[in-house]
């Protein structure tokens, strides 16, 4: 008493000597400290991290959803030690993020051409139509970027799928968007043209603001940054991303699985 230390702390004192040894009796920043590692659980971290290198929090919820009861805490510290992540210090709020999407899959489509920054295909050029609802990869086609290739994917898409869309989002570019009308000013346009035969609404994105077709930036993201040495193929890929990999977008369901449960 004459140190004037209450009882209860003299009390987490002596239960962390015993739970930590000398580690417990060491100053250290606030907060829990750290509990060793089994070399099991870190090796079992590691083997999942190679398969979907993705962040803590959504390798903890993949582990969850296979019936592994884990601690996210600790994965973020095998990550850490590993350097697959970056420490986060001073760790700021979550942010809070205005999700805007269809309730229902197949209303509306969206599409863009991209040229690939991955290793394998650099430099080639790919267009990809994706489900709004689900982020689901409906179809894709590489080659030169033109209005044949862009219809070509489409009827791919539909015929795959046997579903039209009621809406497509694309940008501007010359070979979805007419650059010329007629003394009616109605457009001429052989993409446009397609659409309205197959009764589909073209929405197209504002101009300078990408944004509008996010889901596609962001798949385009993906394919950049995950098209590694785990895939021969780009069909390969785009089977994993619809039917292995899960998406935070869609509550950590896969594609595929967001689709068949939304319809």
């Amino acid at each position: 008493m004459a140190m004037k230390i209450s009882r209860m702390a003299l009390w987490k004192i002596e239960q962390n000597h015993k739970k930590y040894g000398e580690d417990g009796l060491k100053d250290h920043k606030p907060g829990r400290l750290f509990e060793p590692l089994s070399p099991r659980f870190y090796d079992f971290v590691v083997k999942y991290w190679k398969k979907y290198k993705c962040g803590a929090r959504k390798l903890h919820a993949i582990l969850k959803n296979k019936g592994f009861k884990v601690s996210l805490r600790k994965i973020s510290q095998v990550l850490v030690k590993e350097g697959y992540q970056k420490p986060c210090l001073p760790r700021r709020k979550p942010r809070k993020y205005k999700r805007y999407e269809w309730p229902l899959p197949n209303y509306m489509w969206h599409t863009d051409w991209h040229v690939i920054k991955a290793q394998r295909h650099k430099g080639e050029s790919i267009i990809v139509y994706l489900d709004d609802c689900s982020r689901r990869a409906m179809s894709y086609c590489k080659g030169a970027e033109n209005t044949r290739n862009s219809l070509f994917a489409l009827y791919g898409a539909i015929a795959e799928n046997l579903v039209i869309p009621f809406i497509l989002n694309s940008d501007r570019g010359t070979h979805f968007f007419p650059n010329k009308k007629d003394k009616k000013g109605k457009a001429i346009h052989q993409f446009q043209e397609a659409l309205a035969e197959l009764g589909i609404v073209f929405v197209p994105s504002r101009r300078r603001h990408p944004q509008t077709n996010g889901k596609m930036e962001k798949f385009f993201h993906i394919l950049d940054t995950e098209f590694d040495e785990r895939f021969e193929t780009l069909d390969e890929f785009f089977d994993y991303y619809n039917n292995e990999r899960p998406s935070e977008a869609v509550d950590y369901m896969t594609p595929n699985e967001a689709y068949k449960k939304r319809l």
